[in-house]
């Protein structure tokens, strides 16, 4: 279903000062209504506060419908790729959530590579970059190596929370 204009407005001039609650309750409206998240998706090309809590509640739909979001991932990274390259950090998310589509496979192993060695991500980018890698590697086992030596370059730089997530995933990967 089209979204409506009303709803569409609705959304972008509500996003800049919503709560998890009023986003999670859109994204039930969204799934409920069948409203097309293409259509959605022209809340990204708006002011970056906007189009950050538009991403926020995509993860929300995601957990909701993982099927739904995973049917419009693959527009929805083209879209943001050109649209501005940071929101791209968000896909570590969604795949984990959802699943990397195959189209978008070499692409998203590539970023999230990326996202696990620079020292310019936040941990939760870097942790779920792995997790979603680390799926990853049950269908491309040839990715354990790289990846576990992307890891343990990664030890020692930032929490010791996330020095535990590592070697959780270390583990996995050595079993």
């Amino acid at each position: 279903m089209e979204a409506r204009p009303d709803f569409l407005e609705k959304l972008k001039s509500s996003l800049p000062k919503s709560s998890y609650d009023q986003r999670k309750m859109w994204a039930i409206y969204i799934l409920e209504k069948n409203i097309d998240l293409k259509e959605l998706a022209e809340l990204l090309k708006y002011e970056k506060v906007i189009a950050t809590k538009f991403l926020w509640m995509l993860s929300d739909i995601g957990i909701l419908s993982p099927n739904r979001l995973l049917s419009e991932l693959s527009y929805l990274f083209t879209l943001c790729s050109t649209i501005n390259q940071d929101y791209k950090t968000y896909f570590a998310s969604y795949w984990l959530y959802v699943g990397v589509p195959s189209e978008n496979e070499g692409e998203a192993i590539d970023l999230l590579f990326q996202f696990i060695v620079s020292p310019k991500t936040n941990i939760t980018v870097k942790s779920r970059s792995a997790l979603v890698l680390f799926n990853l590697t049950k269908k491309y086992p040839e990715l354990k190596n790289e990846l576990r030596y992307s890891l343990i370059d990664q030890l020692n730089k930032y929490s010791k929370d996330f020095d535990k997530r590592v070697a959780r995933i270390l583990k996995l990967i050595d079993e």
